[in-house]
């Protein structure tokens, strides 16, 4: 696990959400409103999210608003890395290998055999 080193003590890197957090998500957007509501900094604000994701805050409140109306826009993929290092948790791609029926260790042996 990657540490941030600071003034006064370490920061570590995102953290993995227990199976069964993971398992009661249905959707991509439910995942990314669990990794949320697990963030490491519960003072967060979207606004500080989106800065620190290289968003507009409105797409956020899009990404974290709780009804899934199709007008609703999603976290792109291209930032799911900053939006893990942001909230501190893997919450959304450890649902996503889950829905791909991939762990962690048969993700890497795939990408090494291909």
């Amino acid at each position: 696990m990657q540490e941030l080193r600071l003034l006064g003590g370490v920061v570590n890197g995102p953290a993995f959400l227990p199976t069964d957090v993971i398992d009661g998500c249905k959707t991509y957007r439910e995942a990314v409103r669990i990794s949320w509501a697990h963030r490491r900094i519960k003072g967060m604000t979207q606004r500080t999210l989106a800065e620190l994701i290289d968003c507009y805050p409105p797409h956020v409140s899009d990404y974290l608003h709780a009804d899934d109306k199709e007008s609703r826009r999603s976290l792109p993929g291209d930032r799911l890395n900053a939006f893990a290092a942001a909230v501190g948790n893997w919450g959304v791609q450890q649902w996503l290998m889950h829905q791909a029926k991939l762990t962690v260790m048969e993700e890497v042996i795939a990408q090494r055999a291909a």
